[in-house]
């Protein structure tokens, strides 16, 4: 048998199952809960119970317990198994209440383990029944919210041991219930927190019964992992403290993600070393230190000696290669509290911090210099390096971190501008000449292809018969408002902004229009020395075959130049370096090495590359006459020199004392004051018009 009732009330509240066949019961229950029903139905067997438990939401059942006995065993079960948190109410044989929220008592009466109350009080055992089961309800959210929390929780005891672990903490320290409860915490510990940091802990959890922080801890494999955790001290009524109550997140994959972040932000990702940024920023910090201390501490600027040629010769691949292994070298150098960074490219900068004078500052300096002194072996290559360092110094050169790192960049240009492998200190004049460079720049730009520039020839003369077999072409800038340009300031700067090639080109075709003229009128195997710099040499868009074809137009031998090198070349040699050196004794022009001895030349390469010339470098002339170890020096280059097949040219030399010397060890050729120094076309002819006159 089976009925429904439906009521419609705003006030209406259950849907109500009744089982049961007795009619009495049926009507005074409808009675009884009148206007607090909405649905009320009702079944005699199982499975109109069921039907109608599926097809309504049903959320209380009233049954008859002696009804329920004659139906099968699992019917509540099913009907529990549908909707858990069903409110059952039994009526037992004297029409009683037996209320029964969760486990259904057993069913015999004289078994029934709660106190039966009156029909009359249906709706409050119902009531009474509701709010239990939205109790227990609680329990079990709270329970499931526990023990499936994406984020790890432990209940501790009072004596702080372990009551209580859900499953985000077996997955993240790896240890399983069975295994962690009634342990300690401890056996989480990492070692890396000293019992201060414990000590603090404890203090705050008894104070204000909360602590929040990071702690590195432990996994079961031994695998150190840090979480951020909340604990909380649970309390009596009393205030006394139960048990402690923990919250925590494994952010290990966090931080690194944030440490890598913070890396990519103050570290150069070549290097390691901290960037611009960083650098600025502690800079900062350490001129605070120094300003309030009165300590003196020095910026140091770096510059890698013709770095870009690696890049345009050999590729970014050894380029870095070269960056990564300078770091290396440069950190060696330097005391755990300095600073140093790389700032881009092949710049770098080192803070010297609480220095007693200036001379600390020359120390390291050198320092790092002599760290670059060594060859670079990277990909069979062997490479050689130096710096240009400039040097300033505070409070004297500047007060705020831009000023002193302007001024250490413009005594880095001065150094450069001097010869390269060397540091400069900062001076007021050297403001004055970074104003200067930038005009020069400009005007440099606009000078191209104009009659600013000319050439000068100096003799070199031949030793043996006192004739100018030789002469050096060197060129000469003149600018109509800034006057005579040093080629030692325009020559780097045209480097720098990529005009060298242009200038270089230029060189070479006014001297070899000029050394067939010359051979035509006075020496018809009169040879010009025309100087390439090492950036124009390793410069690809610097096409070296169209000299040769120029020379074959003008009707030259190839031998009617010779072209100087530096060392800078021969020392980075790589593929290109070859090829052309090559391609070039095989067209027949000679090949000069210049400032010999000054660098760190391999005797090797002068076999290999077999040059034709070697330069004794002015710095062993000067002092010749009277310095034994330059006689010593200059007569073993002559000795090995000659050895190989290669000629040896002096420069420099400006007296006779020098000639002399150079005369008795068998030199070739020499050039300097003592013979003339380098002049016009017009002038140098005259040398030239003598008809052949030994000069000296």
């Amino acid at each position: 048998m089976t009925s429904t009732i439906s009521r419609t009330s705003s006030e209406a509240k259950l849907s109500v199952l009744y089982l049961g066949k007795d009619k009495y019961s049926e009507n005074k229950i409808s009675t009884l809960l009148g206007s607090h029903i909405s649905n009320y139905l009702t079944a005699d067997n199982c499975d109109n119970a069921l039907a109608l438990f599926k097809q309504y939401a049903i959320d209380t059942i009233v049954a008859e317990t002696f009804f329920l006995r004659d139906m099968p065993d699992c019917t509540i079960h099913k009907l529990r198994h549908i909707n858990n948190n069903i409110n059952i109410i039994l009526i037992n044989e004297n029409y009683e209440v037996i209320s029964s929220p969760f486990d259904l008592p057993c069913l015999a009466k004289e078994q029934c383990p709660l106190k039966p109350t009156s029909l009359d009080n249906l709706f409050n055992a119902i009531s009474d029944s509701r709010k239990e089961s939205d109790k227990n309800d609680l329990i079990h959210i709270t329970s499931s919210a526990f023990f499936h929390s994406s984020v790890a929780m432990t209940i501790t005891s009072h004596d702080n041991k372990i009551i209580a672990v859900n499953t985000a903490f077996t997955q993240i320290t790896g240890f399983k219930q069975h295994e962690i409860l009634g342990k300690n915490p401890r056996i989480l510990s990492s070692g890396k927190h000293d019992k201060q940091f414990y000590g603090e802990m404890w203090t705050a959890l008894s104070r204000e019964k909360k602590w929040s922080g990071e702690i590195w801890n432990k996994r079961k494999n031994g695998e150190l992992f840090l979480e951020w955790i909340t604990i909380n001290a649970i309390t009596n009524s009393t205030g006394e403290i139960t048990h402690y109550c923990s919250i925590f997140a494994d952010i290990t994959e966090r931080r690194a993600a944030e440490e890598a972040i913070c890396r990519l932000t103050y570290n150069d990702p070549l290097t390691d070393l901290p960037n611009r940024r960083a650098f600025m920023e502690r800079l900062e910090d350490s001129l605070v230190i120094s300003r309030k201390n009165n300590q003196l501490c020095a910026i140091l600027f770096l510059d890698l000696d013709n770095f870009k040629d690696i890049n345009d010769t050999l590729g970014h691949d050894i380029g870095d290669a070269v960056i990564k292994e300078t770091a290396l070298r440069l950190k060696t150098c330097i005391r755990e509290d300095d600073l140093i960074a790389r700032l881009g490219g092949d710049e770098f900068t080192v803070c010297l911090t609480d220095m007693c004078s200036a001379e600390d500052a020359s120390t390291v300096a050198q320092k790092l210099l002599d760290a670059m002194s060594s060859p670079f072996i990277l990909d069979d290559e062997r490479l050689y390096f130096s710096f240009s360092i400039g040097i300033a110094l505070f409070p004297e050169h500047g007060e705020s971190t831009q000023e002193l790192l302007k001024h250490a960049d413009q005594a880095m240009y001065h150094a450069k501008f001097s010869g390269r492998n060397k540091f400069s200190f900062f001076d007021v004049s050297m403001a004055q000449h970074a104003l200067n460079k930038t005009e020069i720049v400009k005007h440099l730009r606009n000078s191209m292809g104009s009659d600013q520039f000319s050439i000068h020839y100096q003799p070199i003369v031949n030793l043996e018969t006192g004739m100018i077999d030789k002469a050096e072409s060197l060129l000469r800038w003149t600018h109509p408002e800034l006057g005579y340009i040093s080629p030692d300031e325009f020559i780097p700067i045209a480097e720098d902004i990529g005009l060298i090639c242009e200038l270089g080109d230029w060189v070479f075709r006014q001297s070899a229009s000029q050394v067939k003229s010359w051979q035509e009128k006075y020496k018809e195997n009169f040879q010009l020395s025309i100087n390439i710099s090492p950036k124009q040499f390793q410069n690809e868009s610097c096409d070296l075959e169209e000299w040769t074809d120029f020379l074959s137009q003008k009707a030259l031998s190839n031998k009617a130049v010779s072209l100087e090198i530096t060392e800078g070349v021969m020392m980075n040699e790589g593929p290109m370096t070859e090829q052309r050196l090559g391609m070039l004794k095989q067209a027949g022009i000679e090949i000069s090495l210049d400032d010999f001895g000054t660098g760190y030349s391999s005797l090797a390469y002068l076999k290999k590359l077999n040059v034709d010339y070697l330069k004794i470098d002015r710095t062993f002339i000067q002092n010749i006459h009277i310095n034994l170890d330059d006689q010593a020096m200059c007569e073993a280059i002559v000795v090995m020199a000659h050895k190989l097949n290669i000629k040896v040219i002096a420069e420099g030399v400006e007296n006779e004392a020098q000639l002399d010397f150079l005369k008795s060890v068998g030199c070739d050729y020499a050039q300097g004051y003592w013979f003339s120094k380098p002049v016009p076309g017009h002038d140098f002819e005259l040398l030239l018009s003598k008809n052949g006159a030994q000069i000296h």
